[in-house]
């Protein structure tokens, strides 16, 4: 009976894995629509955390779609609750792109530079962000 069961959970836990995995493979294949469809349908149906992240991407730099900066900071804000760190640096980078909580994007960049995210460290260049030093004693 325990062997059925642990057959079961791992046929139910390879089919929901494979809408983000169909979803991964159309972004690595630059086919953005069909990724895009994927993760939300591994969202709604496998309630994948990890495609918060990708769909928050491909909103915030439009790939194979026109960007929604808005749809971005959505689906970026449950990947970094989810408690994705690279999502960190990315939500970032929607606040600045949207021009909207300057002061979040950059407390968040900064708790991404504390885990030594490359991505953050690459925002902060693009974005030409300096952080004020603090007074020594």
């Amino acid at each position: 009976m325990k062997r059925l069961l642990l057959f079961i959970t791992i046929i139910i836990s390879i089919l929901q894995a494979s809408n983000f995995r169909d979803g991964m493979i159309f972004y690595k294949n630059g086919n953005f629509k069909d990724a895009k469809t994927s993760f939300e349908l591994a969202i709604k149906k496998d309630r994948s955390i990890q495609a918060n992240f990708m769909l928050g991407k491909i909103y915030l730099y439009g790939e194979g779609i026109l960007p929604d900066r808005e749809k971005a900071i959505i689906y970026l804000k449950k990947s970094v609750q989810s408690g994705n760190l690279r999502a960190t640096c990315f939500l970032s980078e929607a606040y600045l792109k949207n021009d909207t909580n300057k002061d979040k994007a950059i407390l968040l960049l900064k708790k991404g530079l504390k885990k030594n995210l490359k991505e953050c460290k690459k925002i902060v260049r693009i974005y030409n962000i300096k952080f004020k030093q603090k007074a020594s004693k």
